[in-house]
């Protein structure tokens, strides 16, 4: 057969950039196989309430989610064929199927391999762990707007855990000391700030929303710049399975257990100073220190 049929159910699992992880491992298990494609089906008939944050988050937003992250990022990768949202309960199983024993049995829990650690079964095996790639459309919008010179800054400025946050002070300094150069610093919003607080208006910085709306088009400006500088968040988890030129910077926060050297030595094999096992042999660069201005220029090396 030519295609496999991969399910992802919002009961046993996250409306968050985790999808992203999840698609890869399954983009892998396609390879393996000898798949040609794969279609997508994301059951959300329920919602899984398990984290502090799915907790306090409304089904509207989920629901939101559903249709502008998760379905977006499945149509990234190209070898998907197809992306079908269903909002009622499944009463069969198209195979061949991925992951096995979908769905259990009524009543009983089920774990999606949506976590980092899931990766790790496919170092070394010569399959393709970045796999997400904009759309004709979206590189031909960005191309009429933006030249070669672009180096992209990713904010994180969340409520969730803001000790992950970026801290916007530095990355201002960064914006101001590229601006004197010949590149082009634009800087993409939180979507979560762009659509409340907006902090990041404090900055008289040049801004792309556009990017902080659309994956397809974040993906594309991403793909054109010279380099793309980010800290650690879900966001940044599509930057890092693509091909695209990365600087990764504050991997570690103190006092958050699963930004700890321990946490990603389990979950990605790696130590401080490490590059991610995935990641290409040059221009994407994981950077274990925290995201201040001077290390980030350094790193930059302009």
């Amino acid at each position: 057969m030519s295609s496999i049929n991969i399910y992802y159910d919002l009961k046993f699992a996250p409306t968050t950039f985790d999808f992203a992880v999840y698609l890869v491992v399954s983009n892998a298990v396609r390879q393996a196989n000898g798949f040609k494609t794969m279609g997508v089906t994301i059951v959300c008939d329920e919602f899984r309430r398990w984290s502090v944050r799915e907790k306090e988050s409304k089904e509207g937003d989920r629901r939101w989610r559903v249709n502008h992250i998760l379905s977006k990022l499945a149509s990234l990768i190209p070898e998907v064929n197809g992306v079908t949202i269903s909002e009622i309960p499944l009463t069969e199983i198209n195979f061949p199927a991925f992951p096995d024993g979908y769905p259990p049995p009524p009543g009983a829990d089920f774990q999606f391999p949506y976590l980092a650690q899931h990766l790790k079964q496919f170092y070394n095996q010569g399959l393709n762990l970045r796999p997400f790639k904009s759309s004709e459309g979206a590189k031909i919008l960005i191309n009429n707007l933006f030249d070669d010179n672009v180096i992209t800054i990713s904010l994180r400025s969340s409520k969730f855990i803001p000790e992950r946050n970026s801290n916007l002070d530095e990355w201002y300094k960064v914006y101001q000391e590229l601006k004197k150069t010949k590149f082009r610093p634009i800087v993409i919003p939180c979507f979560e700030d762009y659509m409340g607080d907006k902090t990041f208006a404090k900055y008289d910085w040049e801004i792309f929303p556009p990017a902080t709306i659309d994956l397809d088009l974040k993906l594309a400006l991403y793909e054109k710049a010279f380099d793309n500088l980010c800290i650690n968040n879900g966001a940044s988890t599509l930057l890092i399975l693509s091909d695209c030129r990365y600087k990764h910077f504050k991997y570690v926060t103190e006092g958050v257990d699963n930004t700890q050297p321990k946490h990603h030595k389990a979950t990605m094999g790696i130590n401080p100073g490490d590059n991610f096992l995935f990641a290409a042999e040059s221009g994407q660069d994981l950077i274990w220190e925290t995201d201040n201005a001077d290390i980030i220029l350094k790193a930059l090396d302009l």
